[in-house]
């Protein structure tokens, strides 16, 4: 093994025991026997180090999906469940790590990391929709955006309570029951209106920017209740037909002073 998987794996470890903010280069390099000054001659910043594993993780859970086999007589509601059963697992794995990530996440004042966390979620989306096009079919493609947003929305809120809870859930029983969700929504579509399905050339979703603040507001958020209260009225302001300018000015302005936010509020505002 190469010292810069070695000082992935050592930072994994100390990054899951001590949190980001508190763990040092120095205590990196010393946990695979280099020097400080030699940490540097392949990582620029801890910050980068970070960067490097958060890719090794998604690059290696998506080679594992499209490596997973799945049994001939399976059905494609019960491959797609085997798939997101393997997606949680993979996240379960370092269930420590994870809880550094959603608690201690750098990402104030860090473009490379909120660039990388963007250029995730856009992979993870991508991956997601081809998943649900195979278990469900062509037909679904005016709702993808919409059914991608379920599927993530559902995975988000049980992994925030397994891992931050502490909660001991069944992964192939949740995995079940996200795609039996799924498919019964998919056989109520002639009755139904897509609501979000409009993404700009970069992916940009605004249900999916929704999605990541009301996340971070239930994990960081101080006055979580008025943050999510002010988050409720801005999303259906925005889908008025005549949306008042004044209160969505009003209601991001308020917003943003959650600084763990600010980035997706002006990510909103530069996209209306």
């Amino acid at each position: 093994m190469d010292k810069k998987q070695e000082l992935m794996n050592a930072a994994v470890h100390l990054f899951s025991i001590k949190g980001f903010h508190q763990t040092s280069v120095q205590e990196i390099a010393y946990a695979v026997d280099i020097s400080k000054g030699a940490f540097y001659k392949h990582y620029d910043s801890k910050e980068s180090l970070l960067v490097s594993i958060l890719k090794r993780y998604q690059a290696e859970t998506l080679q594992g999906l499209e490596r997973l086999e799945i049994e001939e007589d399976l059905s494609p509601k019960n491959a797609f469940a085997k798939k997101l059963a393997y997606e949680l697992e993979s996240i379960l794995a370092d269930r420590d790590f994870f809880i550094m990530v959603f608690k201690d996440m750098p990402t104030d004042g860090n473009e490379q990391l909120t660039s990388l966390m963007q250029e995730m979620r856009s992979s993870s989306s991508k991956f997601h929709k081809k998943m649900l096009l195979d278990a469900f079919g062509q037909r679904i493609e005016p709702f993808l955006e919409d059914l991608t947003t379920v599927v993530e929305g559902i995975q988000k809120e049980y992994l925030i309570t397994i891992i931050l809870e502490n909660r001991q859930l069944s992964i192939d029983k949740l995995s079940r029951f996200i795609a039996s969700s799924i498919e019964a929504i998919t056989l109520q579509l002639d009755e139904m209106e897509a609501v979000f399905t409009k993404t700009d050339d970069n992916g940009f979703s605004i249900d999916s920017l929704f999605g990541d603040m009301e996340t971070k507001i239930k994990l960081y958020s101080k006055n979580t209740e008025r943050m999510l209260e002010s988050l409720n009225l801005l999303s259906q302001e925005l889908q008025q037909d005549e949306p008042r300018e004044f209160l969505i000015e009003a209601l991001t302005d308020y917003l943003s002073q959650e600084k763990q936010i600010e980035k997706e509020v002006l990510l909103l505002k530069n996209h209306r």
